[in-house]
């Protein structure tokens, strides 16, 4: 059997949701039995969508990297090497490194974006909207 942990994370989190936190009898412990439970379910939604986000956003970063607009801001040369690059592996790790780099490759052209290519900053924050909506976890009430 291969695992699946985003089905035994909400598999075990529905589990201490709806079974365990109702025994307890401290409303201490129900709240943490709540707050794990949740916490779990998120890592499950994330444990599904983790690598294919990352992708897409190195993707929509390179592409923003190598438009017009930002060919003459500082540190051309680092993103045209980043965009030339990939992640060391598909492991989640390295995924994260690579897209961490991204990021910071990106702060770096929103800061000169703001002040010298509005077109830019606006792609730049599309960009980041979305991102968080690939981010963003939907949790059922428990």
């Amino acid at each position: 059997m291969i695992p699946q942990p985003g089905s035994v994370l909400t598999d075990l989190a529905v589990k201490l949701a709806m079974s365990i936190a109702p025994e307890t009898t401290s409303s201490f412990a129900m709240a943490n039995t709540g707050l794990i439970s949740m916490l779990m379910l998120s890592l499950a939604q994330d444990s599904e969508r983790a690598v294919a986000n990352r992708m897409a956003d190195i993707e929509e970063m390179k592409a923003l990297f190598r438009s017009n607009d930002a060919q003459p801001a500082p540190g051309a040369d680092l993103r045209a090497a980043y965009c030339e690059r990939a992640p060391a592996s598909l492991h989640l790790t390295e995924m994260d490194v690579f897209h961490a780099e991204g990021l910071e490759l990106l702060i770096d052209l929103q800061a000169w974006a703001e002040a010298h290519s509005p077109p830019l900053d606006k792609a730049i924050w599309q960009f980041l909207r979305a991102h968080t909506e690939r981010n963003k976890f939907d949790l059922p009430d428990l």
